[in-house]
């Protein structure tokens, strides 16, 4: 303590030294030097500009008819005015802009203007210096009295410069009078000027030329007044005095403080002790109370935003059965309802999946996976994308792979789905290429390292961007190639190959492309169950009608599962609660239940328990049917007695052939009407009719070609195919693959004729 009093002692004596000097040294800068100048000339130039009473009121009841022209030469700018007799208040004036429009230039330290002007012609020889001062206040734009007029009358000397001191000006009373300023507001203010204006408005000089000569306006002024420099010297030396004082102050109680100081830190050591306990208990419970909430509300928002679009995607799916009663129109807008529903139900899963990550929620389900498989559909899926765009597609598995590895096969598809994704839509032109490889082998035995390379030639990524691309809801690319994402599908890609113990590398340049590439290390697996065959449509069942309850809350779902149910036999019955499913149960007798986990009162798992303990409803099969679909819903409801799980919005095949299972239905099935497939399974019409479709379809015209398309049917039944296949794409308007999917057969004709030629 008395080493550190001893150093302020001496910070104070130098400090009072420092004072001794520079007093004198200041109060002699400020009177001789400190000087500040704004000059106004051609030498320092500001925009100049010239008014008159034609353009400006300035008062006058109707515009005059006075004429000012401003000429600039290297030694003075030059006012010519032909003073008109038409106005009341006939002028000409040249102005000079300071600053910015709204800030303008602050003159309030300025003490004099030295006006050097030469004034030729008829009248007094006097103009009014006006300083316009901008207040936001009194600003009305558009008016040309909307600044503050500080103004001063000036007699022009023959031959010599004149000098007035600043405070001089005057704020214009027309000024006061036309704004009505409040007495309070009628001093003058230099703190915001944005106009030098020199006024000849001279009553004696109408009818006649004068001219204005400007060779310099000076303002005068010091950086800072003598008062304000003493002050801070006044200042300077009490603060001086009462560091002396309080010096002296400290030392007397220092010998005091040293000792409670002592016994203030003990004291808190002990208090800082026993907060970080309490601390470290806080912060575990709210810790877990937070967790608690994130749950609560991932659940809650998967239930809130899957529950209407169950509504919207169902519906779509139950018009898409009989989208041949549809016209083009109907069926062209139930297309974009699908997609869009589709679209947003990705947008919903990509923030609830980053969520689950963030939350520490999100678990991986490895299961035995045929790799090339894999691959195989997944290039197939991309491949058309692809070519949507006109790109190429390739695919390569290198040699070494392992046939069948374990591995999370949805999330590892969602990786590359939206690696590839990213690659087709950042590239206008080239190709896109998807490469499997082994990297180095891992240490332990039974377990393949692959390296998944997703590559492009698109547009590529400077190094700023490359920093930003994995973080969420950040799309680095312009507005037009941003259009249809949310900026998480790198995010969560990266947190999902993290999970799986690798992570993303990206290597690009702009102008020649991207390659993201990562590698994990995944179990070899002895076998894979094979690929599922494609299932045909479920239009019905054999055998007694079954009676089916649907229990859900939202009448939009309770409607569209019955549309559903009954258009595929079933007897439907529906109820809006836990409680009506209750009472339901006696009189209807389901042979099976399809219960809404999240209602209100009474919630489906609950229902679901009581069910199970009445006499007689024990094996009834319920299915819980939620848009809560986590996999801690899933426990819960199969924990209450549901048979099977089914998130929202419901898959209906999934629905269907779930009900099946469980009520061991015969399903009768229907072959659905051929979108594609290959040229070589259609029957091709003749050549010459081949042709005919092909001016047609360059032409776009669509009505001909189904015209021409039922024509083929009736020609020979052999042709419906190809017909349908026809029909299909010019009622979608499809003109770019109408074009590919004629010319690929009139190609074929062609060669045909050729071979015959020869």
């Amino acid at each position: 303590m008395i080493q550190w009093l001893s150093r302020a002692t001496r910070i104070g004596y130098a400090l009072v030294i420092l004072l001794v000097l520079a007093t004198p040294v200041l109060l002699a800068w400020q009177h001789y030097g400190m000087t500040r100048t704004l000059e106004i000339s051609p030498q320092h130039p500001y925009s100049a500009a010239v008014t008159d009473d034609r353009v400006l009121p300035r008062g006058n009841p109707a515009p005059g008819n006075s004429v000012a022209s401003l000429a600039v030469t290297k030694d003075a700018y030059i006012l010519r005015c032909q003073m008109g007799k038409a106005a009341r208040y006939p002028n000409c004036a040249i102005r000079f802009r300071l600053g910015d429009p709204a800030q303008g230039i602050d003159m309030s330290g300025y003490d004099t203007v030295t006006l050097d002007v030469r004034y030729m012609g008829q009248g007094r020889h006097v103009v009014k210096l006006h300083l316009l001062n901008f207040e936001p206040e009194f600003y009305v734009p558009g008016q040309w009295d909307a600044q503050r007029f500080n103004e001063v009358l000036i007699d022009i000397p023959a031959r010599s410069e004149v000098t007035i001191p600043l405070h001089a000006l005057r704020t214009a009373d027309w000024w006061h009078f036309a704004r009505r300023i409040p007495l309070s507001k009628s001093y003058v203010r230099l703190d915001h000027v944005t106009t030098v204006e020199l006024q000849a408005d001279d009553a004696s000089a109408a009818g006649h030329a004068i001219t204005v000569e400007v060779r310099r306006i000076e303002f005068r002024g010091k950086w800072i007044a003598r008062t304000t420099l003493l002050g801070w010297l006044m200042a300077a030396w009490t603060g001086c005095g009462m560091l002396g004082l309080s010096l002296g102050l400290l030392h007397f109680r220092s010998g005091m403080q040293a000792s409670r100081t002592r016994l203030e830190q003990l004291a808190a050591i002990d208090r800082k002790r026993k907060e970080a306990a309490a601390a470290r208990e806080t912060a575990l419970a709210e810790a877990v109370a937070l967790a608690r909430q994130r749950s609560q509300f991932l659940a809650q928002m998967s239930h809130e935003l899957r529950t209407p679009l169950n509504a919207i995607i169902g519906y779509a799916q139950l018009l898409g059965r009989d989208c041949h009663d549809l016209t083009e129109r109907q069926s062209a807008g139930l297309a974009t309802i699908r997609e869009s529903g589709q679209h947003l139900l990705t947008l919903i899963n990509d923030i609830l999946d980053l969520a689950r990550v963030e939350a520490g929620k999100m678990v991986l389900h490895p299961g035995p996976v045929h790799l090339d498989t894999f691959v195989q559909v997944l290039a197939n899926i991309m491949r058309v994308k692809a070519e949507e765009k006109g790109l190429a597609f390739g695919c390569e598995l290198a040699p070494g792979l392992p046939a069948a590895v374990t591995v999370d096969e949805t999330r590892l598809r969602q990786v590359l789905l939206n690696l590839l994704g990213n690659a087709v839509k950042f590239t206008d032109s080239g190709k896109v290429s998807l490469r499997v490889l082994p990297a180095a082998p891992p240490s332990a035995p039974d377990v393949a390292r692959l390296r998944f390379e997703a590559a492009d030639s698109g547009i590529g990524m400077n190094a700023q961007q490359l920093a930003r691309i994995f973080q969420p809801f950040e799309q680095v690319a312009t507005a037009q190639r941003r259009e249809g994402g949310t900026g998480l599908g790198l995010a969560i890609s990266q947190q999902l190959v993290q999970l799986m113990g690798g992570r993303i590398a990206v290597a690009s340049a702009p102008g020649k492309g991207s390659t993201f590439s990562f590698e994990i290390d995944v179990p070899v697996a002895a076998a894979a169950p094979a690929a599922a065959a494609p299932h045909d449509t479920l239009v019905g069942y054999e055998g007694e009608r079954k009676r089916l309850l649907v229990v859900d809350d939202v009448p939009q779902n309770r409607a569209m599962l019955q549309d559903l149910l009954q258009a595929t036999g079933f007897v439907v019955a529906a109820a809006s609660t836990g409680l009506e499913c209750l009472v339901l149960l006696d009189s209807f007798k389901p042979d099976l239940i399809l219960m809404d986990v999240m209602m209100p009162v009474m919630d489906g798992n609950e229902t679901t328990r009581q069910i199970r303990h009445m006499p007689g409803w024990g094996d009834v099969p319920i299915i819980a049917v939620t848009a809560s679909a986590s996999p801690d819903d899933e426990r819960k409801s199969r924990d209450a007695g549901a048979s099977a799980f089914l998130a929202k919005p419901v898959d209906h095949d999934l629905l269907l052939r779930t009900i099946g299972r469980l009520l061991a239905l015969q399903w009768i099935t229907g072959q659905p009407a051929p979108e594609g497939g290959d040229g070589a399974a259609l029957a091709v019409p003749p050549a010459d009719e081949i042709e005919a479709l092909w001016q047609l379809a360059q032409i776009g015209n669509m009505r001909e070609i189904r015209e021409r398309a039922a024509y083929l049917r009736g020609l020979d039944p052999a042709y419906a195919p190809f017909a349908n296949r026809l029909d299909t794409l010019a009622q979608g308007y499809h003109s770019k693959q109408l074009v590919a999917f004629v010319a690929r057969f009139r190609n074929n004709s062609e060669k045909v004729l050729d071979d015959r030629s020869v």
